[in-house]
C-alpha cells in the first residue's frame, strides 16, 4: 500500500508544484500590466534616440526674415544678428524684455544687429493693435522707445476693452505727432504688415512667442541673459 501511495504523492506534488509556478507567471504578468513596468531591454546602439540639435535657418530664411521687419537697430554690418518674435501682450515677452534684453543691449548693443518682428497670437485681445501702434510710433522714427512704454506701462492698456485711447495717449508722453499717430491707427495702415510678419513666423518654425533666431540658431521661449550670451560670444569669436 504505501509502494503505491509514494508514487501518487510525488506525482501530485510536480502537478501542484507545475500549478503554482503557473499562477505565480501570471500574477506576475498582470502587476507588470498594472504598473507599466517591464523588463529592460538593451537597445542597440544604432536605434537608440541621438541628442535634438538645435534648429538652424537656411541661407534663404534667415535673408527673409531681415527683409523689412516692424524695426532694427545696431551695426548693419554686425557679426551677430538677434532676430526676434514677439508681441507686446505675451506676459514672457515683458519678462525677457525685463531681464535678458535690457542686459544684451547693455553688454552687446553696439556689436549686434537687433531685429523686431510681430508675433501677434490671437488669444491676446490687444496683440495686434499693440503691434500696429508700435509701427505707428516708428513712423515718426520712435519705434523703440514706444516699444519699451508699452512693455513698462503694459498694466495701463492690458485691462482695457479698447486700448487705442491709451496707446495715443502714450504718443504724446513719448512727444509725437498725436494726430498723425491717431490717424495711422484707425487707418489700420500696418494692419497687414503685422500678418504678414505672423505668416512669416509660422513659415520659419515660430510657434510661440517670444522666439529667436541668433545668426539663424532658434532659441525659444524667456531664456535668461546666459543662453544669450553664450550664443553671442560664440557667434563674435567666429
Amino acid at each position: 500500500m504505501k509502494d503505491k501511495i509514494t508514487p501518487i504523492l510525488v506525482a501530485g506534488l510536480v502537478i501542484f508544484a507545475f500549478l503554482s509556478g503557473t499562477l505565480w507567471n501570471k500574477v506576475k504578468t498582470l502587476q507588470q500590466k498594472e504598473t507599466g513596468t517591464k523588463e529592460k531591454e538593451e537597445i542597440p546602439q544604432q536605434q537608440q534616440q541621438e541628442p535634438e540639435k538645435p534648429q538652424v535657418l537656411g541661407a534663404e530664411d534667415q535673408a527673409e526674415i531681415l527683409k523689412n521687419p516692424a524695426a532694427s537697430k545696431g551695426p548693419e554690418d554686425a557679426k551677430v544678428t538677434i532676430v526676434e518674435f514677439s508681441e507686446y501682450q505675451c506676459p514672457f515677452c515683458k519678462r525677457y524684455v525685463d531681464q535678458a534684453y535690457v542686459e544684451i543691449m547693455k553688454n552687446y548693443g553696439e556689436q549686434i544687429r537687433y531685429v523686431f518682428r510681430d508675433f501677434p497670437l490671437q488669444f491676446h485681445q490687444h496683440a495686434q493693435i499693440t503691434a500696429e501702434a508700435a509701427r505707428c510710433a516708428g513712423d515718426q522714427d520712435q519705434y523703440w522707445p514706444y516699444h519699451d512704454k508699452l512693455f513698462s506701462d503694459q498694466d495701463k492698456w492690458l485691462s482695457q476693452e479698447d486700448a487705442k485711447e491709451v496707446l495715443v495717449g502714450f504718443s504724446g508722453e513719448l512727444g509725437l505727432d498725436q494726430g498723425a499717430f491717431k490717424e495711422c491707427l484707425t487707418s489700420g495702415k500696418f494692419t497687414q504688415a503685422v500678418k504678414d510678419d505672423l505668416a512669416l513666423g509660422q513659415k520659419v518654425g515660430v510657434q510661440g512667442t517670444p522666439s529667436f533666431f541668433v545668426n539663424g540658431q532658434m532659441l525659444v521661449g524667456a531664456q535668461p541673459y546666459s543662453a544669450f550670451e553664450a550664443l553671442i560670444k560664440q557667434e563674435l569669436e567666429k
